[in-house]
């Protein structure tokens, strides 16, 4: 956390600064770059395509031998942005439909903050559309509702006279990917504003030290407060809001109000640690640093279950294993565990919690967020990494119905004389197809798939194969043939040998080839489909 001084009379005679949005401050400490090419230049396929989970139940560092049910591709890489020789890093995204919004703050005593603002429509290719640097200013947090972001931000007061304290609550609208208007800041007490939450009619901003929740109406005005000490993160859901403090736990309050409902005594945390909390299905989750995640319900706060950190690496710094942030959507939980990864659990039934595995990306995990089909991941200095959740899409061509799925070693070989058949959501190793294979639903495959001769593969759904510029290979061999229906990406490099098929089926195919494409004489290409990258030629 930096270090701020602040006269402590300026806080008791201006407990809340408003300014007028028709004079906003700080317009000279913001850069607005609308450079989409040079922004989205940051965004690489480094390290793109389907991805491992190791288990957790397994020797350190082993990667899973059973097929796995959670599709996950790593679509992006994105570097952190740079200002005047200082690198940003990430520390929260907000998701609404086509676009994310991510914010970014600087280690140490610097002030100097960004949003970027990102184009999701095409999840394989995402888009910088915008960006925003602040000067004397960190982000810590944001959320989007209705047109426009919230950001909850540290602002140098030395560097901005206009201030009254460096935690403050600073609003703009977008749209289309672009800032729109004027950013307007209201300052609250407190070094640092560290999150943000919409409430069904105010928005609710925490500070750290010395620690004051705030309610502010659409136009800004402030509304209620309430005095508690080191708050790290604020949500709101089921009518009620929670706030947690680094020292004395959760508190969940009437979000208009302010009353404490419930509180929920926690252990101290580390000072100045990022943790973040989510609302889903009445149940509230929280980070608790070395403790892993805490489920309570939301009614009476009782707990539900504690989620441990399930692989704890040997070779890493143990301060640097701790769960900085929690994520859940479509009952999935995504904990950042620092240094330890990504850990994933289905949370439909908690009586009896799945886990999934552990995600291993480039950096320590400091920031997850999932909503539908996307993951957004800050790795500190290594930037955002974007991930797609391929979920189970069928269509009717091919028949699937009656097919059970498929649970056994993630190194599929089907011989001459074999026929096999699954459906629903599948991640694979290695597949050799000697017979006839059908997939319906979403099929995954990480290193290299051969179609033997006189082999029958059809996929009829979502499909992804390999990573890129890792030597993952799909082959097609003599005499064999490959049908697909639907969505494939293949990241790895796509090879017909003579004699070979890929045919598609049906209307409304797409196809998107990464890697190399090589097309030996004999062999053809059938069927109505879409060439994203235009490599079949």
């Amino acid at each position: 956390m930096k270090k701020h001084y602040l006269l402590g009379i300026a806080l008791a005679f201006a407990f809340y600064s408003c300014n007028d949005t028709s004079d906003p401050i700080g317009d000279g400490a913001i850069t607005i770059n609308s450079d989409s090419e040079a922004l989205t230049a940051r965004v690489k396929l480094d390290n793109a395509g389907v991805v491992s989970l190791i288990d957790p139940t397994a020797p350190e560092g082993r990667i899973q031998e059973e097929a796995t049910d959670l599709p996950l591709i790593l679509v992006s890489q994105v570097d952190a942005p740079e200002f005047d020789g200082k690198t940003l890093r990430a520390t929260h995204v907000d998701i609404d439909e086509n676009y994310a919004y991510v914010s970014y703050n600087t280690e140490g005593e610097t002030y100097l903050g960004a949003v970027d603002i990102f184009d999701i429509s095409n999840i394989y290719s995402p888009k910088i559309t915008e960006q925003a640097i602040f000067t004397d200013t960190d982000i810590s947090s944001l959320e989007y509702k209705n047109g426009k972001l919230y950001l909850a931000a540290a602002v140098s007061i030395d560097q901005n006279a206009e201030v009254t304290s460096p935690a403050n609550l600073i609003t703009v609208s977008v749209s289309g990917g672009r800032f729109t208007s004027d950013f307007v800041y209201t300052s609250l007490p407190g070094f640092v504003a560290t999150d943000v939450a919409n409430t069904n009619s105010n928005t609710a901003v925490s500070t750290g030290n010395a620690g004051v929740i705030g309610l502010f109406d659409a136009s800004q005005t402030p509304g209620n407060t309430s005095e508690i000490t080191d708050l790290r993160a604020v949500a709101f859901g089921n009518d009620k809001l929670a706030v947690l403090s680094g020292t004395t736990g959760i508190q969940i309050l009437d979000p208009n109000s302010l009353s404490e409902i419930i509180s929920i005594p926690l252990a101290a945390d580390v000072p100045g640690a990022k943790r973040t909390l989510d609302i889903d299905n009445g149940n509230l989750y929280v980070s608790e640093g070395v403790n892993g995640a805490g489920i309570y319900k939301m009614v009476d706060g009782s707990l539900v279950q504690k989620l441990p950190i399930p692989i704890k690496p040997t070779d890493v710094d143990a301060g640097d294993i701790v769960t900085n942030a929690v994520s859940v959507d479509n009952n999935l939980l995504f904990m950042a565990n620092g240094a330890a990864g990504i850990s994933i659990s289905d949370v439909s039934n908690l009586a009896a919690i799945k886990q999934f595995g552990v995600l291993d990306l480039d950096g320590s995990s400091n920031f997850v967020r999932n909503e539908e089909e996307f993951v957004f991941v800050a790795t500190g200095f290594g930037g955002l990494q974007i991930l797609k959740i391929n979920k189970s899409e069928e269509s009717t061509e091919v028949s699937c119905e009656g097919l059970s799925s498929y649970n056994g070693n993630a190194n599929l070989n089907i011989n001459g004389n074999e026929s096999q058949s699954y459906s629903g959501s599948t991640v694979l190793k290695n597949v050799n197809v000697g017979g006839t294979f059908l997939f319906c639903g979403s099929l995954a495959i990480e290193q290299n798939l051969n179609v033997n001769s006189n082999g029958l593969m059809t996929v009829n759904g979502s499909f992804a194969f390999g990573q890129y510029k890792k030597n993952t290979s799909l082959n097609i061999n003599s005499q064999s043939k490959l049908q697909l229906q639907g969505s494939t990406v293949i990241y790895g490099d796509l090879k017909l040998n003579s004699g070979a098929t890929l045919e598609f089926l049906g209307e409304g195919n797409t196809i998107t080839v990464y890697g190399t494409v090589t097309i030996n004489s004999g062999a053809q290409i059938i069927g109505k489909y879409t060439d994203t990258e235009g490599k079949l030629k």
